[in-house]
């Protein structure tokens, strides 16, 4: 029988003295709360109770050994009511990756909105590139800015969306002539080394012949959205980047937008967490609220307006 079972029972008997007063109030057969406090004093080989036909008593050592029972019991019950409370009230360290490439204000705001509902709650945040492993590195939640997830067996939801758009310093429009959509490959000077869906990583999608392509060694690799737009701002080509990345760029004319009409796909702001089930509140009020503030917080890539449409032409090298 299990011990467990046989210390709640044997407590109840202690305090109530009444074997069928117990198994009234826990549903079940006297028979089994006598086996229940049997069981007991068959394992610890002496006798815990005595009983009459008019009253139940504890023994010297039965008195011992129900103080006992009722601290581990009370810790039990303890233990178990927080861990429920796990699944309704938010509390404790909630522990966060996120990728150096997601937008820090974005981010940040939303973990400062996060900490003022639920003061509970404290927030270790580490900005690591690339796809964690939640699990061995004891991650609640990762966030990532990705146009694709790897399939890691996580869970994940979807809780932003952004543009990205094609760009380039206007120095070197000036020095290279950018006529067509099939001219990007060989512009491509800086390119970025990840493992998953970068948002930088536009290649795939202006697939051409291998030799159109500026596979040398003038290429420039690097791993962090930040970097390309350092190298992208000192001239070193044509890039991908998420509008939020670069939009003040693009307004004070630091970097120039290249084929506006010709729209990159969408990319995803994924929370990715372990598991779908018993997913504590912390966790799970936490990406509630990254999917609510993250709505407004990255903005789309305005389509092309009429000024915008001939910046290839004002920057190309007849």
């Amino acid at each position: 029988m299990d011990k467990l079972f046989s210390m709640r029972v044997f407590s109840r008997v202690a305090e109530t003295g009444s074997f069928s007063g117990v198994a009234k109030s826990m549903d079940c057969s006297v028979g089994i709360v006598s086996r229940a406090v049997v069981s007991l004093e068959d394992s610890l080989r002496t006798r815990l109770l005595q009983r009459t036909t008019r009253r139940v008593s504890l023994t010297d050592s039965g008195e011992r050994y129900y103080q006992k029972c009722k601290e581990i019991l009370a810790q039990i019950d303890s233990a178990e009511a927080e861990a429920s409370d796990a699944a309704t009230v938010p509390r404790g360290r909630l522990r966060v990756h996120a990728s150096p490439d997601l937008g820090l204000a974005q981010l940040m705001s939303a973990v400062v909105e996060y900490r003022r509902a639920h003061p509970q709650v404290s927030v270790d945040l580490k900005l690591l590139p690339g796809m964690p492993d939640l699990v061995h590195q004891q991650f609640d939640v990762s966030v990532l800015a990705a146009a694709a997830l790897p399939d890691s067996g996580n869970a994940y939801r979807i809780v932003g969306r952004f543009e990205r758009v094609l760009v380039a310093a206007p120095g070197y429009l000036r020095r290279h002539a950018v006529e067509s959509l099939g001219d990007l490959p060989t512009h491509a000077r800086t390119r970025i080394s990840a493992p998953f869906g970068h948002p930088c990583d536009w290649h795939s999608e202006f697939a051409t012949d291998s030799g159109s392509r500026a596979e040398n060694d003038s290429q420039i690799m690097v791993n962090d959205a930040q970097a390309m737009r350092a190298a992208l701002l000192a001239g070193a080509g044509v890039g991908a980047m998420p509008h939020y990345v670069v939009a003040d760029d693009i307004a004070s004319g630091r970097l120039v937008r290249v084929f506006p009409d010709h729209a990159l796909r969408t990319a995803c702001v994924f929370a990715v967490y372990p598991s779908r089930q018993h997913i504590d509140a912390k966790t799970r009020t936490f990406v509630e609220l990254l999917a609510s503030s993250f709505q407004n917080r990255f903005d789309a890539a305005p389509h092309s307006a009429a000024g915008l449409a001939s910046t290839v032409d004002r920057f190309a090298i007849a």
